[in-house]
C-alpha cells in the first residue's frame, strides 16, 4: 500500500511542480520561517525569492512528519510529500531552483537526532546528486542544501561519513570546537532574548553595541547570523541587514520581497 501511494505522489508531482511560479532572482537574505504553516508551503516562498526555508519535523513511524507540535502526527504530511519530491521533480527539468545558488532547507529536529538524522539521510539517498555536501576541507555546491537545527545532533553521528550532506545551525557564540568549521553554516538566537528594540525611533545604544558584537563574532566564525522571532518591521530589517546580519527571519515573504526591491 505504501508503495502504491508513493507512486501516486511521484506521478502527480511533475504536473504540480510545472505549474508553479519561481522568482527570477533569489533574495539572498530571506528565510521563510515555519514555511509549512503558510497558505502555499514551498511555492509561496520560492515565488517571492526566499533562499532559505524552515521545516519542523518529527520522527514518526519511520517517516519525517512536518508539524509545529507533536499532535496527531499520523495525519500530518511527510517532508517527502511537501518538499523533497516536488523539488526533485522541478530539478529533474531544471538545473537549479535559483541560478547557481543553493536553496537551503533548514530542518528543525523536534525529535532526537538519534531518531531523526538517520531518517533524513536515508530519505535523500536516491537524490544525493541534488544536495550540497562537504568532503574533507571543501564544499561541493548543488541545487539544494540541508541545514539542521534543534534537538540532539552531534558530530559523532556523521564523522565517519565520506561525504557529509548536512550542515549545522548553531548558537551565535559557538566555539566551533565540536564540529569542523566547514559544517557550521549559520548561527541563530532568539531576537527578544537579546534586543528590546521594536523598530520605533532609533536603535538604542545598548542594542546597537550588542548587535555589532554578535555580527563580529559571526564573521570571525564564518557563520551566517540569524535572529528568530524577529518583529516584522522594515526599520529592523534595514538596520540589521546594514549591520551585517545575513538571514532575516520572514513570516510574510511577499512583504519582505517588496521591501527588498525598494530603490
Amino acid at each position: 500500500m505504501k508503495f502504491i501511494i508513493l507512486l501516486s505522489i511521484l506521478s502527480l508531482t511533475p504536473l504540480l511542480a510545472s505549474t508553479q511560479t519561481i522568482a527570477d532572482e533569489a533574495i539572498p537574505h530571506a528565510h521563510s520561517h515555519n514555511d509549512y504553516l503558510k497558505k502555499n508551503p514551498l511555492w509561496g516562498a520560492l515565488e517571492n525569492g526566499c533562499s532559505s526555508i524552515e521545516i519542523d519535523v518529527f520522527a514518526h513511524e519511520e517517516s519525517l512528519k512536518v508539524a509545529h507540535v507533536g499532535i496527531a502526527l499520523k495525519k500530518r504530511k511527510t517532508i517527502q510529500e511537501l518538499y523533497i519530491l516536488p523539488l526533485i521533480s522541478y530539478l529533474s527539468q531544471n538545473e537549479w531552483v535559483y541560478q547557481n545558488q543553493s536553496l537551503v532547507l533548514m530542518i528543525d529536529f523536534k525529535t532526537s537526532g538519534e531518531k531523526t538524522l538517520p531518517l533524513l539521510l536515508e530519505l535523500i539517498k536516491p537524490y544525493q546528486d541534488y544536495f550540497t555536501y562537504a568532503q574533507s576541507d571543501s564544499i561541493v555546491y548543488r541545487p539544494l542544501q540541508l541545514v539542521i537545527s534543534g534537538k540532539g545532533f552531534s558530530y559523532e553521528m556523521i564523522k565517519e561519513l565520506n561525504k557529509v550532506y548536512v550542515f549545522v545551525d548553531g548558537s551565535i557564540q559557538h566555539s566551533n570546537n565540536n564540529y569542523p568549521n566547514i559544517l557550521i553554516e549559520r548561527a541563530s538566537a532568539k531576537y527578544g532574548s537579546i534586543f528590546s528594540w521594536r523598530g520605533k525611533k532609533e536603535l538604542p545604544e545598548s542594542d546597537k553595541e550588542e548587535l555589532q558584537r554578535l555580527v563580529a563574532i559571526s564573521k570571525t566564525c564564518n557563520t551566517k547570523l540569524r535572529f528568530y522571532a524577529m518583529p516584522e518591521n522594515e526599520n529592523i530589517w534595514r538596520t540589521f541587514l546594514d549591520a551585517g546580519v545575513y538571514w532575516i527571519n520572514v513570516d510574510n515573504s511577499k512583504r519582505f520581497r517588496k521591501f527588498f526591491e525598494k530603490p
